[in-house]
């Protein structure tokens, strides 16, 4: 995460929090000086027993909201500098058709900062990659993983 020019009042650690498909995952916390390195693997999965057409799929993750929250750790429960919030469909392929995305390539998005973060929006450099396997139930029925 960049923000070029901007020193943190607080000199709490930060980490970031992620929010996909309704699973929270944290990194770990670093220093409180730009610009952060988050370099983890946030791994989320999800199986989805009741969607057999790939078009429910893309309904239901276009209905579903990716939340990342940049937190510092300034007691007594922390503080959110930015925030991001997107459709998990195009937050996990930002392009236009499903099948067709770009693997493992960086992105880069500006955050909303909080009313208390003074400066400018915080960037934020990552890469996302998906799979969607099918599956077989006990019973017989397949499923999308």
């Amino acid at each position: 995460i960049t923000c070029p020019g901007v020193l943190l009042k607080d000199k709490e650690e930060l980490y970031l929090s992620v929010c996909v498909l309704g699973q929270y995952k944290k990194t770990q916390c670093v220093p409180a000086a730009f610009p952060l390195f988050f370099q983890e693997k946030l791994v989320f999965e999800k199986v989805f027993a009741d969607i057999v057409d790939p078009g429910d799929l893309v309904e239901l993750l276009e209905f579903d909201t990716a939340v990342l929250e940049l937190i510092q750790l300034v007691p007594p429960v922390g503080k959110i500098l930015a925030t991001y919030e997107e459709n998990t469909r195009d937050f996990l392929f930002p392009d236009p058709k499903l099948t067709c995305g770009h693997h493992g390539l960086d992105r880069e998005i500006l955050m909303k900062r909080s009313s208390s973060f003074t400066g400018i929006a915080p960037k934020l450099r990552f890469s996302t990659s998906s799979l969607i396997t099918e599956s077989l139930l006990s019973s017989g029925r397949s499923h999308i993983q």
